[in-house]
């Protein structure tokens, strides 16, 4: 047996327009596909490079430049600016940090305006979550982000936002022939409707994974954190779908979707 260090350079590349959901949006899904090569995970880790926010936002009446004296004290031309960002109108960009499923907390925030003379504005993300080079998000960490309406409405058709960047994914595994040893287990038990949701959240130490269907609809699975309508992975009522380290190397979000209300139950081992 060897033990390697994998490192895997990746891309964040979030489209957020008028037809994306509302709510907080993960924007970061782990997975390592292709580089375990069947081997035991020891650890893992996330290193956020690069996070920036493209921004066209042309629904909202244009900013007004600072009324900005000669005679104005450096305080005073700050507050004038801080009055433009934070009191024109605008939309408000939040990031959020978790290290679970269900739990998201609140980082820091940007405020989204029409800059006069100016078609759009980019934004440095990752000056809200570090003053370091890079984010550290271990093996657990889900990085999200949410539009939100403060007053002056919501996204509108020529509206566009593009959340980019790149991650490192850091890997060692043990390589060996055999399954590791499963030392937890978890049951799943979703609700799954029309609206995609998040059933199994992404974990670089699982090992086994079983998901049944035991509604009376569809249930159509993703590996990622949206799924689709008649795409990916069918479970008919009553089908199960199962695999192990061995058989497939995603440890991210596994998420569903339904053409009607339904079920499912299932366990996750690690």
């Amino acid at each position: 047996m060897s033990v390697i260090t994998y490192n895997k350079v990746l891309t964040i590349a979030r489209k957020i327009d008028s037809t994306s959901p509302t709510g907080i949006i993960p924007i970061i899904t782990n997975s390592l596909a292709g580089i375990t090569g069947g081997g035991q995970v020891l650890s893992a880790n996330v290193f956020i490079k690069n996070l920036k926010a493209f921004a066209k936002i042309t629904s909202l009446p244009p900013i007004n430049l600072p009324n900005i004296s000669v005679e104005d004290s450096e305080t005073e031309r700050l507050y004038k600016v801080l009055d433009v960002e934070w009191l024109s109108p605008r939309l408000e960009l939040n990031v959020y940090i978790s290290n679970n499923i269900t739990d998201w907390h609140l980082v820091g925030g940007i405020s989204l305006l029409n800059p006069s003379g100016y078609p759009y504005r980019i934004y440095n993300l990752l000056d809200l979550l570090t003053d370091n080079l890079a984010v550290e998000l271990g093996e657990n960490g889900r990085l999200g982000i949410e539009v939100k309406d403060v007053g002056h409405g919501s996204l509108e058709t020529n509206d566009l936002i593009t959340i980019h960047g790149s991650y490192v994914l850091e890997v060692v595994i043990e390589e060996a022939n055999y399954i590791p040893p499963v030392t937890n287990s978890t049951p799943i038990n979703k609700a799954v409707s029309q609206q995609s949701t998040v059933v199994v959240s992404a974990i670089f130490t699982r090992k086994y994974v079983l998901l049944t269907n035991v509604g009376n609809a569809p249930i159509y699975l993703n590996f990622g954190s949206t799924a689709f309508l008649n795409q990916g992975i069918p479970l008919q009522p009553g089908g199960a779908f199962d695999f192990s380290i061995n058989d497939v190397a995603h440890l991210g979000d596994i998420s569903a979707i339904s053409s009607g209300n339904s079920q499912l139950l299932g366990i996750q081992s690690t």
